[in-house]
């Protein structure tokens, strides 16, 4: 009887144990995980006002990036703007707050589906996918008085037209013909430089005139100005260059999902491959789907493009300056 009193006892703390086990495993698992919460300040609006949905994120110190998978629109509603501001940040994570600027010119029940983010955790390049809770709204039409009389449109008085009427046209005719015959003339003389330049420039290797133009990138400071835009064309637009020069492709003519299949076969963009990826998928959110990115996102797309360029340094223009340099 004392045995199996005993054994009773001992299947029961194992159960225990194995419980606690799953519960720490299931918590570690869910703390993982991206939490996302959609609100609105209210759910009456009036067709056509600027809605403003906040994005709320709780994230875990294991996400490396995390941003909004939506282009033009949400559900029946147009996105005019999407802004994003790191709320609080602790050692068990951080909460982002996206504020998307929406409207709509549907009246009636306006259905805010779920909005989409992708993320990537440290150490993996997998994309995952979260979603926030959906939203339903109450868009009111703008009221019209059935009983209201109907008015005619007036027609504007017709003035007989003067001298002194066309004399503004002329001289914007006169300044315009002035403004072309000026411009002609000053791009064909910067042809005729830019022929002579390339006549003498010396060659200059891919990897140095693409560092050099990152450096010239960062003295302008364009997202610290508010050219957040032209802050990503400019530095995809110098990888591109470099590609270019250093492996032949046409990476101008490519999409970016395009230049990442070419580069997958050389064996140097493997060094770097998570850091290109990286570069290119925050420039596309920017350039197309008007992501605005925070300021530790903007100084990681320049240092991407840095490692970018230094991982695939030409060796014999490399050796070539080491020679130079002792000598």
């Amino acid at each position: 009887m004392v045995t199996k009193r005993m054994w009773i006892a001992e299947c029961g703390l194992r159960n225990v144990a194995m419980s606690v086990l799953l519960l720490a495993l299931s918590s570690q698992a869910l703390s993982q995980e991206v939490s996302l919460s959609a609100k609105t300040d209210s759910l009456h609006y009036r067709i056509g006002d600027w809605i403003t949905l906040k994005v709320e994120g709780k994230i875990p110190p294991t996400v490396e990036a995390i941003a909004p998978a939506v282009k033009d629109s949400i559900g029946s509603f147009e996105v005019l703007k999407v802004e994003a501001q790191e709320v609080e940040s602790k050692e068990n994570g951080y909460r982002r707050v996206w504020n998307f600027r929406v409207v709509t010119f549907d009246s009636g029940k306006g259905y805010i589906p779920p909005v989409d983010f992708v993320y990537r955790l440290k150490g993996d390049t997998t994309q995952r996918l979260a979603r926030s809770n959906s939203l339903m709204l109450d868009i009111g039409s703008i009221a019209v008085d059935p009983q209201g009389d109907i008015k005619d449109i007036k027609l504007p008085f017709d003035a007989p037209w003067k001298f002194e009427d066309y004399l503004p046209y002329l001289i914007a005719l006169g300044v315009f013909g002035l403004a072309g015959f000026a411009y002609s003339y000053w791009r064909r003389k910067k042809r005729q430089r830019e022929r002579e330049f390339e006549r003498l420039k010396p060659h200059i290797p891919p990897h140095q005139q693409a560092l050099y133009e990152l450096r010239e990138l960062e003295d302008k400071k364009l997202w610290q100005q508010g050219k957040v835009k032209e802050y990503y064309s400019e530095a995809t637009e110098i990888i591109r260059r470099f590609f270019e020069g250093r492996w032949g492709i046409i990476a101008l003519e490519l999409t970016s999902d395009e230049i990442l299949s070419q580069m997958k076969s050389i064996r140097e963009s493997q060094k770097v491959w998570r850091e290109m990826v990286s570069f290119f998928t925050t420039a596309d959110l920017v350039k197309f789907a008007k992501y605005a990115p925070t300021p530790e996102e903007h100084e990681k797309e320049l240092r991407w493009a840095f490692e970018i360029v230094r991982a695939m340094e030409q060796r014999e223009a490399i050796a070539k300056e080491e020679v130079v340099y002792a000598g």
